[in-house]
């Protein structure tokens, strides 16, 4: 039956299509290119280019189906046309390459004897790389760019090991290698799309592949879920934390890439896998567990810590995402943070003012941490809100000050902020610095961020307390502060790093100020790399289309699930 809606490769096989974005069901089993364009194709003319795209497509299909039996085709794996300017890093490039899932002798698995076919250049008379070169290559585009990119704020001293324990983990971790290459090809895959034209045959295939190999990774994660650890707590732990890290890791890949589906899904194993770190070991706190997991590289006599090693820096780094991960899905759900125990042991530091806690997140993604707090503490208060409302047990003023101390901690803090004296001094470390993804912006780029975070919280807490009313003063002086610090921005890509405070201040926008939200999110190209950002004007223009029917009652977890499912905007 032909299809009026879907994909226009389903209207030219005149199948039905399911409508499912970006790749619909028929082409996904097909491993064919789904063309979801929102205007008509210029080849659907009804004529020779229509019957030319359609012999194309039959070639397609034919071809990813020798594929999908062993057998590669060379008319799918033709090299991508090349530049002869451009250099060997963009070849590296090829679908071969992203449909590489064998890791390399130097990290202990077993070589693939295949070689990659078809990419030799025409100006090199020089052997084909082997994919154990492509892998390593592509492992090295993950470390040196697509890491920076998706952790702008994590710029670890030298004294603290920089980030060499990124390249580490991933050498000696079978998953995690898998898991970065996943993240590497697809980052590579959005670049060809931007650089080289044609050859969507070849970009299609390395897109469903890539998908499989998530796919497979997670499966390998539930199987060491469920297998029988080592008896030695040492090695009980590290096992642990690096299984944590790669489910921290294979969610953030699939938000970046919009798919929010497992969000959820990932988010509980990963929680389980914390708390048993935390719980099972018996140790007493945090650092305890840093301290069973191996000795630091070095330390220096007049520091308290040292360099960590690789495990305990790669825990440290995913621990931090998942409290701020849980965080967010828990004002996104509508509940309270199932890891809310532990913000006082990680986030705060009850022994000395002058002394950091164990996670500053900051350094992390640019939020200061009494901003994570107070929002877990929100969400836990409009969570037991909703369960005495349902019970006829509300106390209404032990809300109110419940809800008063949050927004005095919040403002105050606020107010520190105005005040704040950058105190950063200059060293020569500061010559080893990696090279800086944030752009100079008064105050620091982490002060920016705090205050976008602290104001959208000011947001959420009146919403919880008050109801949806839009055009209350409380609502109205927050969603204009923030939206003046979000168009002050000196780069449109600092905008990934406050997803959830555009979210919610797009919820609550007036109609006049909608083009300005939508001109954020349209300034983020390729979109493909920014899919939380996409996804949060995705659920504000869901909201505006339903403005008259909002009520009082309307809370922002509400405005979340309008999709269908959970969006975690982190």
């Amino acid at each position: 039956m032909k299809s009026y809606d879907g994909c226009w490769t389903c209207r030219l096989r005149k199948k039905r299509c399911d409508e499912i974005r970006p790749v619909c069901r028929n082409c996904s089993t097909l491993q064919i290119t789904c063309h979801f364009e929102d205007g008509k194709p210029l080849w659907m003319d009804g004529g020779s280019g229509q019957k030319e795209k359609a012999e194309e497509i039959k070639r397609e299909v034919k071809s990813a189906a020798a594929h999908r039996r062993g057998v590669l085709s060379f008319d799918v794996l033709e090299p991508i046309a090349i530049e002869r300017s451009l250099d060997s890093s963009t070849r590296a490039s090829s679908p071969n390459t992203l449909l590489s899932t064998q890791p390399t002798p130097s990290n202990g698995y077993a070589e693939s004897s295949s070689k990659l076919d078809g990419w030799s250049a025409s100006s090199s008379p020089k052997r084909e790389p082997t994919e154990s070169e492509l892998d390593r290559r592509f492992v090295m585009f993950y470390f040196d760019h697509f890491f920076p990119f998706l952790f702008p704020f994590y710029k670890p001293s030298l004294l603290e090991g920089g980030r060499s324990w990124v390249m580490e983990l991933v050498q000696s971790d079978e998953v995690m290698w898998h898991t970065t290459l996943a993240l590497s090809s697809y980052f590579v895959s959005v670049t060809l799309d931007g650089a080289v034209a044609g050859h969507n045959v070849c970009k299609a295939l390395a897109w469903e592949k890539l998908l499989k190999q998530m796919g497979a990774t997670f499966t390998v994660l539930q199987r060491k879920l469920q297998e029988a650890g080592p008896a030695n707590m040492q090695d009980v732990l590290v096992s642990s934390a690096r299984t944590m890290g790669s489910i921290v890791q294979l969610q953030r890949f699939e938000i970046s890439v919009g798919n929010f589906e497992n969000c959820r899904k990932h988010l509980s194993a990963a929680n389980s896998l914390f708390k048993k770190i935390m719980d099972g070991s018996e140790l007493p706190d945090f650092g305890s567990v840093l301290n069973v997991m191996g000795r630091p590289l070095w330390t220096i006599k007049s520091q308290e810590r040292g360099a960590w090693n690789s495990d305990q820096a790669a825990f440290r780094f995913y621990s931090a995402l998942l409290i701020v991960d849980d965080t967010i899905a828990a004002v996104c759900m509508g509940e309270a943070p199932e890891l809310l125990q532990y913000h006082a042991q990680l986030l705060t530091n009850d022994r000395s003012a002058g002394e950091k806690p164990p996670l500053c997140l900051e350094e992390f993604i640019g939020c200061e941490n009494w901003v994570i707090i107070q929002m877990g503490q929100i969400a836990a208060l409009d969570a037991w809100k909703k369960s005495a409302k349902k019970a006829g047990k509300l106390d209404m003023m032990e809300l109110v000050a419940r809800a008063s101390a949050i927004q005095r901690t919040l403002l105050e803090n606020l107010a520190r902020l105005d005040t704040a004296v950058d105190t950063s001094q200059s060293s020569w470390l500061s010559l080893f610095r990696v090279h800086d993804q944030l752009p100079p912006i008064p105050g620091g780029c982490a002060v920016f961020v705090t205050r976008v975070w602290a104001h959208a919280a000011l947001l959420y807490l009146a919403v919880s307390i008050s109801g949806w009313q839009p055009g209350s003063a409380a609502i109205r002086e927050n969603v204009t502060r923030i939206l003046g610090l979000l168009e002050r921005m000196p780069a449109p890509e600092l905008l990934r790093t406050v997803v959830w405070p555009y979210c919610i201040v797009g919820c609550l926008c007036e109609p006049a100020e909608e083009l300005r939200m939508r001109a954020m999110a349209d300034a983020l190209v390729p979109f493909r790399l920014f899919g939380a950002a996409r996804k949060a004007l995705e659920i504000m223009e869901d909201v505006w289309k339903r403005r008259d029917e909002l009520t009082i009652e309307t809370d922002f977890a509400a405005c979340i699930g309008s999709l269908g499912y959970v969006s975690l905007l982190v």
